[in-house]
């Protein structure tokens, strides 16, 4: 029986798996400092688990520089069985979590107010129909959930997506309109120009929904409108215009879901906002999660073929 001093090495095969998260975060990202971001740790602890992966592997996968971290020869040559394991990582989680793959299981899709009750809502009962062991667990409060955090599956967000690690596409633009209820418009006739907006009733927003890029635009050209009511809430809002109380600025594909309004001066906002569709990274190869997103998409990507 043969004897060697000091310790060996391990085969690649058993490294810790955690070591190659951090190697495919720094070749994706590269950069430590944006790595560190996404994977939410310290730039002193990728690099650690860096140095600690190549030492394990006796070999330099990154060349380092001020300006990030390129992968060498070897690293390149890793990079797609790292990626190999991270999808098997993947499976493994699905199979211990019950699912394996099958479209069974809670999924929780955090979506705007409006969004989430006039869009999406009514359709899940198709989805229902389709896959029965498969539930939805819809978030419509106005907070932003952490996707990072697993505080949801899916979001589905307007504006830019500010957290690079999180997965996801476009689902378009949403496009905004001023709109009336027919009652209101039967009382005082028809406009034609931003200016017969003036001594009209309108229903302001207030909170975060006075931050939105239709409310400031609308605030702009009714500053010589009364204001009837103050609301943080898209569907007070609503309501109050349905009802005949004044205007208020929509996006389009709610102000089409309610037959008895009327949008006004059409083409008078001109501001727009990109409709996202976030995951992450983890979780989103994930079978249920993938039905339920790709669903999602289509629903909302047909609602806003109009914009």
């Amino acid at each position: 029986m043969q004897t060697v001093s000091g310790p060996r090495p391990a085969p690649v095969m058993s490294q810790n798996w955690d070591l190659f998260r951090f190697f495919l975060a720094a070749a994706r990202a590269g950069s430590i400092a944006r790595a560190a971001g996404q994977l939410a740790e310290s730039p002193a602890t990728v690099g650690r688990k860096l140095r600690e992966l190549e030492t394990a592997l006796s070999a330099t996968l990154f060349d380092r520089s001020i300006s990030g971290v390129e992968l060498t020869s070897c690293g390149s040559r890793i990079l797609a069985s790292a990626e190999q394991m991270e999808h098997q990582a993947r499976l493994i989680s699905e199979a211990v979590s019950g699912n394996d793959g099958q479209l069974a299981g809670t999924v929780t899709v955090a979506a705007p107010s409006g969004l989430g009750q006039t869009l999406l809502a009514p359709q899940l009962r198709e989805l229902h129909n389709l896959h029965p062991e498969l539930r939805v667990k819809l978030l419509l409060s106005t907070g932003k959930v952490n996707l990072l955090n697993r505080e949801a599956d899916i979001a589905v967000r307007i504006g830019t997506p500010s957290q690079e690690r999180l997965v996801g596409h476009k689902l378009g633009a949403v496009g905004f309109g001023i709109y009336a209820s027919s009652l209101y418009l039967d009382e005082i006739g028809e406009f034609e120009t931003a200016a017969d907006l003036a001594g009209h009733n309108v229903i302001a927003a207030s909170g975060d929904m006075a931050q939105t890029v239709q409310c400031q635009e609308f605030a702009g050209i009714s500053e010589r409108c009364n204001v009837a009511l103050t609301t943080d809430s898209i569907f007070a809002q609503m309501e109050a215009v349905k009802s005949g109380l004044g205007i208020a600025p929509f996006p389009k594909y709610l102000g089409r879901s309610h037959p008895d309004l009327v949008e006004l001066l059409p083409g008078q906002l001109q501001a727009t906002a990109d409709l996202w569709l976030l995951m992450h990274p983890d979780t989103s190869g994930m079978a249920r999660i993938q039905t339920v997103q790709e669903f999602v998409t289509r629903i909302c990507k047909t609602a806003l073929a109009g914009n």
